[in-house]
């Protein structure tokens, strides 16, 4: 499906490629012709990718199948965000990220981790490469639940016959499961692993495909959904989306 891109849209990708040419020069390991030319290769790429979600823990906005049906897998298009920081993500957002355990083990295995996943059977159920889906499975999806500076209750503290709360520090934020059947250990979230670094933060969950009659947007904070309205209109490609179903 064709789109013709909006003044908003182009301005997205021109700051895109501004930013990623700005910190080849601050690297001081480019030139600034090598750096115009990482701007211009930033400005032709897409703002968006695809990833697949499998497990429950997001049910039931993402994925419910998956509650009663363990294989199942729902497709995903995701707002790649670079350098995502508090002036690019909300309270609220469905992101994508990193797994910090992941991270943690893959480093101290002296491992790099992968970028997107799913189990490889799944990916090669799903259609995807299965070399691809090893390298996937370090991804998680949660909802944004607090960001840098607000203080969250974390749960009851028996001995105090109170409750434990928490301030995010500075370049993090809390993200949960949105499935409220699921508590740790049965689901992996900041209650497990703590505040999430935001340089971990892959994207913001955009749009979801179940199947060519069952998709729709995915409801993120006001601030996060106004600022991908122009990238979901010049991207989002439905056919395509729900074609790997």
């Amino acid at each position: 499906m064709a789109h013709r891109a909006s003044m908003r849209y182009t301005a997205l990708k021109l700051v895109q490629g501004a930013h990623e040419a700005a910190a080849a020069l601050s690297s001081a390991t480019a030139s600034l012709p090598e750096a115009i030319q990482r701007g211009m290769e930033a400005y032709r790429k897409q703002l968006t990718s695809v990833m697949l979600i499998t497990g429950a823990a997001m049910s039931p906005t993402l994925n419910p199948k998956a509650s009663s049906n363990p294989d199942s897998v729902e497709r995903l298009l995701v707002r790649l965000l670079p350098r995502p920081s508090s002036r690019t993500l909300f309270t609220g957002d469905v992101v994508a990220f990193s797994s910090p355990l992941a991270v943690a083990a893959t480093a101290a295995a002296g491992a790099m981790p992968g970028a997107l996943g799913l189990p490889a059977a799944a990916a090669a159920a799903a259609g995807v490469d299965p070399l691809a889906g090893e390298q996937l499975q370090n991804t998680m999806v949660r909802r944004v639940a607090a960001m840098p500076g607000d203080e969250l209750v974390t749960g009851e503290d028996e001995e105090a016959a109170g409750f434990d709360s928490i301030v995010i520090p500075e370049g993090h934020c809390w993200v949960l499961a949105d499935n409220e059947q699921l508590a740790p250990p049965h689901v992996i979230d900041s209650r497990s692993f703590g505040p999430l670094p935001l340089s971990l933060v892959m994207g913001r969950i955009l749009y979801c495909a179940r199947s060519e009659t069952d998709h729709g947007p995915v409801e993120n904070s006001e601030e996060g959904m106004a600022a991908d309205a122009p990238v979901l209109e010049a991207e989002l490609d439905v056919d395509a989306l729900c074609g790997g179903n």
